[in-house]
């Protein structure tokens, strides 16, 4: 069956078009961020961690529900299990790469991202709701899953109530590049999709082109297409030097696939507890436990080394074969 895409492919240039793309997406759904603050008096943190994984995610929510619709489980299931895995280690490093470099270039006071302890509690809260899922195996407990899943949903709608609380923002309102916000919205999500389908496309004509083997394409593509979209507004607002809000990001998009999507998945029946999606699940929760225990001295992706490692370790046992003990539940 041929592979079907959003947009002509455009080679090896598709790499750095598709990067060009996210990195504009990213930066007008800063602007938005700060402008519905302002519009709506809420506060900035609250929307950075609601609204833009809400936009962010978006790619994945069409993956989910065209994967649902083709009654294709497996796929859509593991489209939600691979968010928490990936932010859990491969977008930490991403973070500290990215402070790193602002801080070189003079754009940062701190080499490391600085937080307050309020911003470990909602990464707390939302990596507790991932143990029980390990234990509802869907052929035992199908109708308790969907309960679950239910309180899942409800536990999100809380948070997104909370974290959109007022707070009285007194400054000029924001500008935004293209002035409307409806409009800058689009502008946003099109260039988002058309940026993502550019990478994939472009790394894999990239790898034809210069004889790269398939299985060392694929662990390349796999980051770079899921951690640059997914986390680009919090790492922009990391690398000027706004912590609060860029981690403030990045928690609210776990929060996102630790309650909406796996609520959601498990409220309509959908989802499985294969051995792979078992052992992403609880190496998310690994790192995130220690994650909490360094976000509550102040500091943000300590746990970097352990995350890299995880992946790494996943890879290897899951495309090159290697010998690794296997969960059964």
């Amino acid at each position: 069956m041929a592979e079907v895409s959003l947009v002509p492919s455009i080679g090896p240039a598709g790499v750095v078009a598709g990067i060009v793309l996210t990195l504009l997406a990213g930066l007008l759904i800063e602007q938005l961020v700060h402008y519905i603050s302002w519009r709506y008096q809420r506060a900035t943190t609250g929307v950075a961690a609601i609204f833009a994984p809400i936009i962010t995610s978006s790619p994945e929510l069409a993956i989910f529900t065209v994967a649902l619709l083709r009654g294709e489980v497996h796929i859509a299931w593991g489209s939600i299990v691979a968010q928490p895995f990936m932010a859990s280690t491969v977008i930490y490093p991403a973070v500290i790469l990215t402070a790193l470099v602002a801080w070189l270039f003079g754009k940062r006071r701190y080499k490391i991202p600085h937080v307050h302890r309020i911003v470990a509690v909602p990464l707390l809260v939302f990596t507790i709701p991932l143990l029980p899922i390990l234990f509802l195996h869907p052929e035992k407990y199908g109708l308790y899953g969907q309960l679950y899943g239910v309180l899942l949903l409800a536990t999100y709608f809380l948070y997104a109530k909370f974290m959109l609380r007022e707070e009285k923002i007194e400054k000029e309102a924001p500008s935004l590049w293209l002035r409307n916000p409806a409009l800058q919205t689009v502008a946003a999500l099109a260039a988002m999709v058309f940026g993502a389908e550019w990478m994939v496309s472009g790394i894999k004509e990239l790898g034809a082109t210069a004889g790269l083997d398939k299985l060392a394409l694929s662990v390349i593509l796999v980051p770079i297409a899921t951690v640059i979209p997914e986390s680009i507004v919090g790492l922009i607002f990391i690398a000027k030097g706004k912590d609060d809000e860029g981690i403030s990001v990045i928690v609210g998009e776990k929060a996102l696939y630790s309650t909406f999507y796996p609520g959601l998945a498990m409220a309509l029946g959908v989802y499985t507890l294969e051995p792979a999606a078992a052992q992403a699940l609880i190496i998310a929760i690994i790192v995130s436990m220690f994650e909490i225990v360094a976000i509550w001295f102040g500091y943000f992706g300590l746990t970097a080394p352990i995350g890299l490692t995880g992946y790494l370790y996943y890879v290897a046992c899951y495309t090159l074969h290697a010998a690794c003990p296997q969960i059964s539940w």
